[in-house]
């Protein structure tokens, strides 16, 4: 018996997403169809229902990060068979072929951007990664205008002699930048709230302040200065003006300049010439060698964890309504999952 594909469509800007019929994929040169699982959310998908942004043809399904089976794989696909689990960052609503958008039951995944998941890892566990894992390695490794150029993680790292700040360091993108910094052999300096310390130090933070702290500015910058290390810059995972940026503009003007990593394409601070503003941006070619490569071994051997915990809100595509209201109120150290 054949197949039936569901999805979840968001019609227009401002509607509930509507569950209701989807064309049955077909894996082409160098794709696969995956099963969906679980599908985790981010913030760039309630922003899309309230505003468009992202959005390049309506109706849209939306989401890039899903974890599932392997239902059927197209031509010159070499690293994937059809029931392996795995995890995927597909290409969600910048591709105007729906086949590519997360929110339904099958999907089309490049293989470029997939790697397999060892079975003691949950699809509920391995689908927060995508998205914030491309994010924090295109924020390391990409050079100088896209990123910070700094080393490539390994799973036998050694001490690159460099430093940096993550502000929002709880977040999906700060723990997996934690995460990788920490296997680059770089010091990696992080700032949340203080009950999300011991998260974050897990993760590989070698020091944690409190962004609440009416001196954070001056602790930050003193923090810096007492780790040692070349010190390289900021990569503010909030990226918002009246939070984040107001603090850690200073520190870089105290510390004498450096790289100012933002995740928000509008944001354009003004800052003087001592700071670079580099605009990350997760879908970039560099991440395909550590799909490859990377993120099955290092899950295997534990080097790397699936966090921050997946918050699993409903099963089913009715339940991705829900999600996305769940995450536009905001959670902490959590990242918003439905099951299917």
């Amino acid at each position: 018996m054949a197949s039936i594909n569901q999805a979840a469509w968001l019609d227009a800007i401002g509607q509930p997403l509507r569950v209701g019929s989807a064309d049955m994929p077909k894996a082409r040169e160098g794709e696969i169809v995956v099963r969906n699982r679980a599908i985790a959310i981010n913030p760039v998908s309630w922003k899309a229902q309230d505003t468009g942004v992202t959005v390049q043809k309506w109706p849209v399904l939306l989401e890039y990060d899903i974890a599932g089976e392997v239902y059927e794989v197209g031509v010159g696909v070499d690293n994937s068979r059809k029931g392996d689990r795995v995890v995927a960052c597909v290409e969600g609503p910048m591709n105007p072929d729906s086949r590519h958008g997360a929110f339904q039951l099958y999907c089309v995944a490049k293989t470029a951007t997939v790697a397999k998941i060892p079975d003691n890892v949950a699809f509920t566990e391995a689908c927060v990664l995508p998205i914030a894992f491309n994010t924090a390695v295109v924020s390391l490794c990409a050079p100088p205008g896209k990123g910070f150029g700094l080393p490539s993680p390994s799973l036998h790292p050694t001490q690159s002699g460099k430093t940096i700040v993550v502000w929002g360091a709880s977040s999906s993108v700060g723990v997996l930048t934690l995460q990788l910094a920490r296997a680059a052999g770089i010091k990696a300096i992080g700032v949340s709230s203080a009950q999300n310390f011991g998260l974050c130090t897990s993760c590989g933070a070698v020091e944690m302040l409190d962004y609440h702290e009416p001196s954070i500015v001056q602790d930050v910058v003193r923090t810096v200065r007492a780790v040692g290390g070349s010190f390289v810059g900021i990569l503010d995972c909030v990226s918002i003006p009246n939070q984040s940026l107001k603090f850690c503009i200073p520190v870089l003007e105290h510390l004498g300049g450096g790289e100012l990593g933002v995740l928000h394409p509008d944001v354009q601070p003004e800052v003087s010439n001592k700071i670079t503003i580099t605009h990350i941006f997760g879908m970039n070619e560099i991440t395909h060698a550590f799909w490859k490569d990377y993120i099955t071994p290092a899950l295997e051997q534990g080097e790397l964890k699936c966090l921050p915990e997946a918050l699993v809100v409903g099963k089913g595509l009715e339940s991705l309504q829900k999600a996305l209201d769940v995450l536009r109120k905001g959670v902490s150290a959590k990242k918003v999952v439905v099951e299917l």
